[in-house]
């Protein structure tokens, strides 16, 4: 589910976006662990487990992933709250009036990875399996730090050397991908669909303040509000939000991922972080991201920027003043859910699959944010520093490599609008991306028109594969639109 605070900053993004844009366009531990019901059978389990880019442009801004009108006030007081308290004197402690750097942000979200990217990933099963032919892993990615993900892998002789890695929207998780983590596999390819750190059923095992200042245990409850972080967590704190996720996604590719070929798919705010991710990935020269597929992009997260002042950068533990903040803001989004959902689709009482598939997706959200930490994670996320580069920088740095970007938008998003996708279309022309708009679809095509956003998706990597050419759509949509299964699927550029 969106995060609210993206309304307060849909009014000012709206305001920089309307501007010209004149810039030049350069060439066994006690654990939580939901394993929510993705195929909709009814069984889940809780419990214990056993353990220099482009030339820099006028920043990308855009609306929320998901949000709510009677929301928007909310939003607005929190960033009035949080402009009050970055006009007070800095304070040093326990988060407070932190400045940091790119560098010591980046530092910090690796540090436990110090064995570095050569070292064997530790992957274990993660339970029950996702739906037949789908398995589920936790990767320890850190000490005491779970990354769930689901792998759908292809059978027989049809099996080839790529990979697809699938990144969802804020709040929600990878089993929504489940249409395409299948298609993917007919096609011979492996598909991945990783949870987002303090998303879906990637979270720390252990409460990571678990003892406060003096070393003493603090009791159960929620997770996250102690004064002190665990030794295990390292010295430079742990985080969640932009900066950890690009640091996970970055790795899991790296480590988690044996094949040669990797294409990156990312719905909302994970496209956004894939097209980041593999902007800076393609500048060493020994990326193996060979794509990116963006569904519905977020140009703009975060509203604290990295280097600046900033009353907390997200770091745990966290100052006293942001758990009722937080968890009053937090408990207020998970009780409307289901509605947020329902706002940003197209056809979300069709009374048929799109809206089951909505229901089911919204218990799988309320699932996941009711791990303890779920409040104190969801601070951390909306105080995460947003990094460089930006997310318009990033498509044109794809472009000028010409690596492959593949736009696959829902037409009736309320957020994305199309003026959106055009924007980032405008980008990636020069290094031969390619646009499709899906109409009914709204911000989740790949959710709500799974069949007809699979048709583009395989034929485009059939093409970048080199295989046998999947004709269906891709030869009709050459000279405009086409239709399939009642969605319209017109081909701008």
């Amino acid at each position: 589910f969106g995060s609210s605070i993206e309304s307060w900053c849909l009014l000012r993004g709206l305001a920089v976006a309307m501007l010209p844009d004149a810039s030049p366009r350069p060439a066994p531990a006690a654990t939580w662990q939901a394993l929510p019901d993705i195929a909709g059978t009814g069984s889940r389990l809780h419990g214990r487990t056993t353990s220099g880019l482009a030339q820099a442009r006028p920043q990308e801004t855009v609306a929320p992933v998901c949000s709510s009108v009677p929301l928007v006030a909310l939003a607005s007081s929190a960033g009035l709250l949080a402009a009050t308290i970055a006009q007070r004197p800095a304070r040093a402690r326990r988060g407070v009036g932190r400045t940091c750097t790119s560098k010591s942000r980046l530092a910090t979200a690796r540090a436990a990875s110090s064995a570095g990217d050569a070292a064997e990933a530790s992957v274990r099963p993660g339970g029950i399996a996702a739906w037949p032919g789908a398995e589920r892993f936790l990767w320890e990615w850190r000490p005491k730090v779970d990354v769930h993900f689901v792998r759908q892998s292809p059978e027989g002789d049809v099996r080839k050397d790529f990979a697809v890695v699938m990144v969802h929207g804020f709040g929600a998780e990878g089993s929504y991908y489940r249409s395409q983590l299948e298609a993917v596999a007919t096609l011979g390819g492996t598909a991945y669909a990783v949870d987002l750190l303090g998303q879906g059923s990637s979270w720390p095992s252990v409460d990571p303040t678990g003892r406060d200042a003096d070393g003493n245990t603090i009791g159960e409850g929620e997770w996250g509000w102690g004064d002190a972080l665990r030794e295990e967590f390292g010295g430079g704190g742990l985080a969640f939000g932009e900066p950890t996720w690009m640091a996970q996604i970055d790795e899991f590719v790296k480590r988690v991922v044996k094949e040669d070929h990797v294409y990156l798919l990312g719905n909302s705010v994970g496209g956004y972080l894939a097209a980041k991710v593999a902007a800076r990935a393609a500048e060493t020269g020994t990326s193996k991201i060979a794509g990116l597929a963006l569904a519905n992009a977020t140009p703009f997260w975060g509203w604290t920027q990295e280097g600046a002042w900033a009353p907390w950068d997200g770091r745990l533990p966290a100052p006293s003043w942001v758990r009722p903040v937080a968890s009053a803001w937090f408990g207020a989004l998970r009780g409307s859910i289901g509605q947020m959902l329902g706002m940003v689709y197209a056809t979300p009482k069709d009374g048929g699959p799109v809206e089951a598939r909505i229901g089911q997706l919204a218990e799988r959200i309320a699932a996941a944010a009711a791990h303890p930490m779920g409040a104190a994670a969801f601070a951390s996320i909306l105080f995460a520093p947003k990094q460089e580069p930006t997310y318009g920088d990033a498509l044109d740095s794809l472009a000028a490599r010409r690596l492959p970007v593949l736009l696959l938008y829902g037409e009736d998003d309320p957020w994305i609008v199309p003026w959106w996708a055009r924007r980032s279309a405008g980008r990636i022309e020069s290094g031969g991306g390619e646009y499709y708009a899906l109409s009914p679809a709204g911000h989740c095509p790949h959710h709500e028109s799974p069949e007809a956003f699979n048709q583009v998706l395989l034929a485009w990597l059939a093409r970048r594969e080199g295989l046998e050419e999947i004709p269906l759509l891709y030869s009709s949509l050459s000279g405009g639109a086409a239709k399939f299964q009642a969605v319209q699927i017109e081909r701008r550029l």
